[in-house]
């Protein structure tokens, strides 16, 4: 009798099913346990954890005068807007590619995330993400963008939470003002300024479906990086809107045949200004400077971005051809100030070449000797103290006594020989800029008189009481030059400069409220009589001298700067409109420049000037009552007498009398005689002399030439007299820099000065 047997193969198959099935069971309770805990710790977290204070960086947005936008400041280039304030189109165009069931979710949407989980599966790598508009805004704004399953837990938290205490609506606002839309921008508005120079709510279909298209990858898809990709990915939206009958397909097809027209990637323009603004909020109010990046203020500031732009590029037009310094910086460097006289607004600033390699603002962060710039302070003295203009000291050998017990200084001209060895009167010695003369009134009316002068007239810089402080060895800045032109130009008002007029918060709210502050620091009369002799630097003969062609003939005044070495060049110049002042030199003053202020500066000046001007009418300054023109004799400097007969025009306080000339003189054949109106030798003309008529229109030229424009018109005895503000203690012996920047005005052969 056989017995059966089931087999060994047969048990063991029937064991491993058995023990299959046993670890499958086991997997799957610990499955179970696992999602158990999951849930019950993803209820705990969910129970006890609230939501961080939600809070939206957002841009600041600093404007010109005129309304313009200039730049915005930011932590994320961001504009807030209201949902209202959104197009329908961009709004679909978002819920179509990147959430299209948004308003029946509840801030997870499961669908979502297995129509992804198959989709990776399948492509064996992550093409699909499956969060939803409300788990992306909750990364954005509580979570950092590192890929862990701990992050996408506490997204899926967050989600829920803002679901419950936001609506659906508010949820999408925050999404269109937070999320990233390549190059610095954060939200709509600022995207669609970005790429398209207008507001979100002006948008078109095309443009809200290019919009939408860039949040998948903002950088990939930027139609400023790769127009061909945007512009399959602008087609993908509008036929996913299709597809979900927002639009008609066609519409869709014919918006799809449209160009992506670009407003243009922004230029950096006026950093150098901002960066001022943001020194001059910060003196206002800290709390505002310390969150202006993130604050989403509005400035309104003084700047004219047209002038800007003027002043911009004149220097880069005109500013000598740079070479690398040890460290990496391009010299010469250079600062440009124009201030509006009477007001202190700052109309254009520019603090170096470019902001993009040194953030260093020259303007108003850097001190340089200006040179022969630094006159126009002490003739303000010498004419406010009384002194005619017609009253001569004379040019020749002179010693002062130096620093140190037996130390001398002696002040000599620019250029061969240094010495006039003949009288010069204030207009001739400012037009030329002689360093003797200035050096003796200095001596006379003491630096110290000097220095309350320039204090009076904005200069806050340390200044030496020394006689060659008169010839600019003190170190001032350009915004404190430029301020004391525009106090010349406004009779004599001084206005401290301000480039911040308002400032308003996010909510609405006026912050800061800044004023102008204004004081009489100079005598209208004298202002006046200094402004007339500053204008002669830009005649023939002046060093200045061509400067007033490329600015049409517009009346100005000025005063060109050279420092001893040539190391610095200035121009500091003003108009009826404006007060302009150009420094250029080297950060280290290691190498000197190859021309002086009126060659190196003054160009840049005239075509500020020209440029920044362009079409307005031309003005000049009102005579104030307490002058009058009168005329003086050539050859005594006193006032025309019965028997004088080579005189010229001058202007006179009505207060101050000055000697009338009795001296005997030949009358040349063929002159004719030119006697005073009355027995006291006055001219009672009330108005300034006549110097033609104005233009009608603006004539200057926008290009400067190349070459020195420094009194080309009058090289009659080849002496330059460009002054050498002394960068060594006094008592050291003065260079004589070659070159010249100046040239005497015409001269006959007794010395007998023309008519200015």
């Amino acid at each position: 009798m056989s017995k059966t047997h089931s087999g060994p193969e047969a048990t063991s198959g029937a064991d491993k099913y058995t023990q299959v099935k046993r670890v499958l069971f086991m997997l799957l309770k610990i499955a179970l346990a696992l999602a158990l805990i999951g849930v019950i710790a993803f209820g705990v977290v969910f129970a006890f954890v609230d939501l961080p204070e939600l809070t939206v960086p957002e841009s600041t947005r600093i404007y010109d005068v005129n309304g313009k936008t200039i730049s915005s400041l930011f932590v994320e280039n961001r504009v807030v807007v209201p949902l209202e304030e959104i197009p329908e189109s961009l709004k679909q165009a978002v819920l179509a590619v990147e959430d299209k069931r948004f308003y029946s979710h509840n801030g997870i949407d499961p669908r979502a995330i297995g129509r992804a989980l198959l989709r990776n599966i399948t492509a064996l790598r992550i093409v699909e993400g499956g969060s939803t508009i409300t788990q992306q805004l909750s990364w954005n704004l509580f979570l950092s963008h590192e890929h862990t399953l701990k992050r996408k837990a506490m997204e899926a938290v967050y989600a829920l939470k803002l679901e419950q205490e936001y609506t659906k609506d508010e949820i999408l606002e925050m999404y269109l003002n937070v999320i990233y839309l390549g190059h610095g921008t954060y939200g709509c508005e600022t995207a669609a300024r970005l790429y398209f120079g207008k507001s979100v709510r002006d948008l078109t279909l095309g443009e809200s479906a290019t919009l939408a298209g860039i949040i998948k990858g903002p950088e990939y898809y930027s139609p400023y990086n790769n127009m061909e990709l945007a512009i399959q990915r602008r087609n993908l939206v509008l036929d996913l809107m299709a597809e979900q009958g927002i639009i008609d397909e066609e519409v869709a097809e014919s918006t799809k045949a449209e160009p992506i027209n670009l407003a243009g990637m922004p230029k950096n323009t006026a950093a150098y200004f901002t960066d001022f603004v943001i020194a001059q909020i910060r003196e206002i109010n800290s709390e505002i400077s310390s969150n202006i990046y993130k604050g989403g203020y509005e400035i309104y500031t003084t700047l004219d971005l047209d002038m800007q732009l003027a002043a911009e590029k004149a220097f880069a037009n005109y500013i000598p051809e740079g070479e690398k310094d040890g460290d990496g910086i391009t010299q010469p460097q250079g600062a440009l100030v124009a201030i509006e006289p009477g007001t202190g607004y700052i109309k254009a600033l520019i603090g170096g070449r470019d902001w993009t390699e040194t953030q260093f603002n020259r303007a108003y962060q850097t001190r340089r000797q200006s040179g022969s710039a630094f006159k126009m302070f002490v003739y303000a003295a010498v004419l406010d103290l009384g002194h005619p203009i017609c009253e001569e000291k004379v040019c020749e050998p002179i010693e002062f006594p130096g620093g140190s017990p037996g130390e001398v200084y002696t002040p000599k001209d620019f250029g061969w020989p240094p010495y006039h060895n003949r009288p010069l009167d204030i207009r001739e010695a400012v037009a030329i800029s002689d360093n003797v003369v200035a050096a003796r009134w200095a001596d006379e009316i003491g630096p110290r008189t000097i220095i309350k002068y320039a204090r009076e007239l904005g200069v806050k810089s340390p200044m030496q009481p020394n006689i060659p402080l008169a010839l600019g060895a003190s170190e001032v800045s350009p915004m404190e030059m430029a301020a004391a032109g525009a106090a010349l130009s406004a009779q004599g008002v001084y206005a401290e400069p301000i480039a911040v007029l308002k400032v308003v918060d996010a909510a609405g709210r006026v912050v800061i409220d800044n004023k102008t502050s204004t004081r009489q620091a100079l005598n209208p009369v004298t202002s006046y009589m200094l402004t007339n002799v500053l204008s002669s630097v830009l005649e023939p003969g002046g060093t200045g001298a061509g400067l007033r062609n490329y600015i049409g003939g517009r009346p100005a005044a000025g005063k060109t700067g050279t420092s001893d070495g040539q190391l610095e060049a200035w121009f500091v110049g003003y108009t009826k409109e404006i007060s302009c002042a150009v420094y250029v030199g080297w950060d280290n003053r290691e190498k000197a420049l190859s021309g002086t202020g009126g060659s190196v500066a003054g160009p840049i000046w005239a075509s500020f000037i020209s440029n920044a001007l362009a079409g307005r009418p031309y003005r000049t300054w009102d005579m104030p009552e307490g002058l009058a023109w009168k005329a003086v004799c050539n050859e005594t400097g006193l006032l025309a007498g019965e028997t004088c007969t080579d005189v010229r025009q001058e202007l006179f306080r009505t207060d101050i009398e000055w000697p009338v000339c009795t001296g005997e003189h030949e009358k040349e054949p063929g002159e004719e005689e030119q006697l005073p109106n009355d027995e006291t030798g006055e001219n009672q003309e009330e108005g300034p002399m006549p110097e033609g008529d104005l233009p009608e229109g603006d004539t200057t030229q926008d290009e400067l030439p190349n070459e020195n424009p420094d009194n080309e018109e009058s090289q009659s005895d080849g002496k330059g007299h460009e002054n050498d503000a002394p960068s060594k203690e006094p008592g050291t012996e003065d260079t004589e820099p070659e070159g010249d920047d100046s040239k005497d005005e015409t001269t006959d052969n007794e010395g007998k000065k023309g008519s200015p």
